[in-house]
């Protein structure tokens, strides 16, 4: 068994739209904070609804909020996910896991921004600018020999016992994010990071 499930017969859709009043309400005072001067305008940000492959081959939905100048590439990548029958367990606003990073991995739940510093640390995260995304952080967990986020994640820890809905490189989503000019968390040594993926390039 591999990541992919058969691609969609159906043609992929999206919408990008800036953060409406409706947005906005769910998101103040939970993923965005107006008292933080370091946190992006919502004209800065862009809500985008997305069409995906689910865990059980069906399309569905979602929605992220990432960097409005991000929004096109955010767009081209789950497309490129979507023609390729990468199944994705969810895709809500962190929101509504009460801003929770925990909670909403443990949902795997895949989510972009959300206004918080690097755990453990006082460092804004690139979630926080809408920079970075999450992706089924079951199938992909953060991973250190003596760790794993979220705790579900261990049934994945072995990375090559490749499922569906897992990122592993080689594999047809990495090359998809090379492609595309992004880095991903999976390459990084002091942990591997497995669901994070993060636009690291100028905008």
């Amino acid at each position: 068994m591999g990541a992919l499930l058969a691609p969609p017969s159906r043609a992929f859709t999206y919408e990008i739209h800036g953060v409406g009043e409706a947005i906005r309400a769910r998101m103040a005072g939970t993923s965005w904070h107006d008292h933080d001067a370091r946190c992006p305008r919502f004209e800065a940000l862009a809500y985008l609804a997305i069409d995906h492959v689910t865990m059980e081959a069906t399309v569905a939905r979602g929605e992220l909020v990432v960097a409005a100048a991000l929004a096109a590439r955010t767009i081209d990548l789950f497309r490129r996910l979507y023609q390729l029958g990468f199944p994705i367990r969810q895709m809500k606003l962190v929101d509504d896991y009460r801003a929770s990073d925990d909670a909403s991995m443990t949902a795997d739940n895949t989510s972009a921004f959300n206004f918080r510093v690097v755990s453990g640390t006082d460092l804004l995260s690139q979630h926080a600018l809408g920079r970075a995304i999450d992706i089924n952080p079951v199938e992909n967990p953060w991973r250190k020999p003596d760790r794993i986020v979220p705790a579900a994640g261990e049934a994945f820890a072995d990375r090559t016992d490749v499922r569906p809905g897992m990122i592993v490189r080689p594999g047809p989503v990495i090359a998809a994010l090379d492609e595309l000019g992004w880095e991903w968390g999976g390459d990084w040594r002091h942990a591997f990071d497995d669901h994070h993926i993060v636009w690291s390039r100028s905008l």
